[in-house]
């Protein structure tokens, strides 16, 4: 049996990076309904691939997604803190506070799960992968 090309071997290389890029972004997206669970699933498949998607157009993605999981997770503690404290202290602006920052977080959980995802299937890098949007 003959070796495929190296233009072959190539061009299966960067789709199954391309499918594990859109594989964390889906599994980011899930975690929408499943409290987080494949985010962290998300998560570990993105730091243990960051090797294999070096010098690839979805390096990118893996270093915006283990950015994204770790923003999320500081935002949450701050939006969950506001919750609770507002309850104790029977504070319903704080709470209300709480609330917004969290739903404020979900809108850009889905942007950037969404953008990236999309991105992910055309092949294209994220552009500012460090970025905020």
């Amino acid at each position: 049996m003959s070796q495929p090309s190296p233009a072959i071997a190539q061009m299966n290389a960067e789709a199954i990076a391309r499918n594990w890029a859109a594989a964390v972004w889906a599994l980011y997206l899930g975690s929408l309904f499943t409290l987080a669970l494949t985010a962290i699933v998300g998560l570990i498949i993105a730091y243990v691939k960051r090797r294999d998607m070096a010098g690839t157009p979805y390096e990118s993605h893996i270093i915006s997604a283990i950015r994204t999981f770790w923003i999320s997770l500081g935002v949450s503690i701050v939006a969950l803190a506001l919750i609770v404290v507002g309850i104790a202290a029977s504070a319903p602006i704080v709470i209300v506070l709480g609330g917004l920052i969290s739903v404020l977080l979900g809108l850009w959980q889905i942007f950037r799960g969404v953008r990236g995802l999309i991105r992910a299937v055309d092949g294209d890098p994220i552009a500012d992968p460090t970025g905020w949007l």
